[in-house]
Parts: structure tokens; C-alpha cells; sequence
């Protein structure tokens, strides 16, 4: 996109402060991870100015390894008594903090069987993904180069439960400025702007 995409302008605040926030206000969520890792100081200065008990900043010194080693971080700096957590990329700011409670409640009556929960808009996978914390110590041990929660998903697709949501916040990510445009468009549209 050719700028940091995480403080781009988002309403009255950033990409990813919304991102946060719709974690943090999530009333079943008890810890909000982010992990950061290109210009760590940069968004670190600019989330350090609103006070978000639950959140704690993690820095990948790895972060050039891609964006599986950003998940590892996050894995590991996770409270020791979590059953599951969520996983949502720093540049979808459309995502709210509906989705995470409709997900964390449906995790407390979660079949045994299932560990991931993928929601999905229109038969297209989304965010934020669920995994149960068993699969922690195999997280930490995949290897770089590959297709990092991709070949996790894929072996264990049988033990996963995707649910439909009606919402299309879910699918959008802000990779290129048009992206990024259609999002202001849809944002402002929604507002009534």
C-alpha cells in the first residue's frame, strides 16, 4: 500500500485501534494480544494513548519471517488457564465486536470434537478464527515457509465448525489502497455520511 496501513484513519481513530477496540469491548474476551512488528514503535506510540486494560503489546523481533511468526508471538505470550483464543489481523477494521461474542459464546458449547471455528460470509472464510488452545505446542512447532494456519486448517478440517455470519465485515481486509477506499465507502455509508 506504500504507507503504514495500521494508522491510516478510520472514523475518529486508526485501522487498527478500531481493530482493537472491537476485541477489547468483546465481553468474553479477557485478553487482547497484538503483536507487532515493521515501525513497532510507530503503532506502539499511537496505541500507548488510550488506556485498554485487556490489551497487551507483544513485539515479533522475527517479523520479517512473515506474518506466521507474528502468530507464534501471539501464541506465546498467551495467559497460562486459556481454553481458546481468536485470531483477526490488525488491518480489518470492519470486523466488530459482535463477531467475537458470537464466537466465544458458541466456543462454551462447542462439541468436544471441533477445534477451530471459522466463520464464513457467503461460502468465504473469515476472521476472527477461533482455536482451541490444544493446539498451541503444534503452532509453536510448525515451520516457517509454508502456509502457516492454512496447513493447520487444512489438517484438521474435520474438527473444524464454520458458521455463518450475515455480516461481510468479516472477509474484508485492507491490502491496497482500494481496498482501503471501498472500506471508507462502506464505513461511510453505514454511518450515514
Amino acid at each position: 500500500m506504500g504507507t503504514l496501513k495500521q494508522l491510516l484513519p478510520w472514523g475518529k481513530t486508526t485501522i487498527i485501534e478500531s481493530a482493537i477496540d472491537a476485541a477489547c469491548n468483546c465481553k468474553n474476551v479477557d485478553q487482547v494480544i497484538v503483536v507487532l512488528g515493521h515501525e513497532a514503535n510507530k503503532i506502539r506510540a499511537t496505541l500507548e494513548k488510550k488506556i485498554r486494560p485487556k490489551l497487551e503489546i507483544v513485539v515479533n523481533p522475527d517479523y520479517k519471517l512473515g506474518m506466521f511468526s507474528s502468530v507464534k508471538a501471539g501464541v506465546r505470550a498467551l495467559a497460562p488457564k486459556v481454553k481458546a483464543f481468536l485470531i483477526a489481523p490488525g488491518d480489518q477494521p470492519e470486523i466488530r465486536s459482535e463477531e467475537y461474542d458470537k464466537i466465544s459464546t458458541i466456543f462454551k458449547n462447542l462439541n468436544e470434537s471441533q477445534d477451530i471455528i471459522i466463520p464464513v460470509y457467503k461460502h468465504k472464510g473469515g476472521h476472527p478464527t477461533l482455536f482451541k488452545t490444544s493446539l498451541c505446542s503444534e503452532i509453536l512447532n510448525m515451520p516457517y515457509g509454508g502456509n502457516g494456519l492454512r496447513d493447520l486448517i487444512h489438517k484438521y478440517n474435520e474438527k473444524i465448525l464454520r458458521i455463518n455470519m450475515e455480516y461481510a465485515g468479516i472477509i474484508h481486509d485492507l491490502d491496497t489502497k482500494t481496498d482501503y477506499l471501498a472500506a471508507i465507502n462502506r464505513r461511510n455509508d453505514k454511518d450515514g455520511i
